[in-house]
C-alpha cells in the first residue's frame, strides 16, 4: 500500500488532461487533450490495428487519417476549434465494400 499524497501541482496537471474514445463499427478514435498547451493527440484504429496518429493544435487544427485493415477501411477527418472548445469529425467506414457508418458531428467538447 502506498502513502502517496496528491500534490496541488499533480491535481492541476490531471485537470489539464482529458482523454476518451469513440467507436464507429470497427473504427475506434482515441483522443488525449492537454489543455496546458493546448494540443490534441488523436489515434485511429480498425479492429485494434492503427491506421494513423496525429497531433492537432492551434497552428494545425485539421487532419485526415485513414487506411484499411483486412476487410475494413476508414477515413477520418478531424477539426479542432479551440475557441469553441470542441473536436469535430467526419467519418466514412466500410466493411466488405459496404458503408457501415458515414457521418459527421462533434467528437467531444471541453
Amino acid at each position: 500500500m502506498s502513502n502517496y499524497q496528491l500534490t496541488a501541482a499533480d491535481a492541476a496537471n490531471l485537470a489539464n488532461n482529458i482523454s476518451g474514445s469513440k467507436s464507429f463499427g470497427p473504427l475506434t478514435i482515441n483522443y488525449d487533450l492537454d489543455l496546458s498547451i493546448p494540443q490534441l493527440t488523436v489515434n485511429a484504429s480498425i479492429y485494434g490495428t492503427s491506421i494513423g496518429h496525429v497531433v492537432i493544435n492551434k497552428d494545425n487544427p485539421s487532419a485526415t487519417l485513414g487506411g484499411s485493415v483486412g476487410i475494413a477501411k476508414a477515413e477520418v477527418g478531424l477539426t479542432a476549434n479551440f475557441d469553441a472548445q470542441e473536436l469535430d469529425y467526419s467519418v466514412d467506414v466500410e466493411v466488405l465494400g459496404s458503408t457501415v457508418y458515414k457521418g459527421s458531428g462533434k467528437l467531444f467538447s471541453w
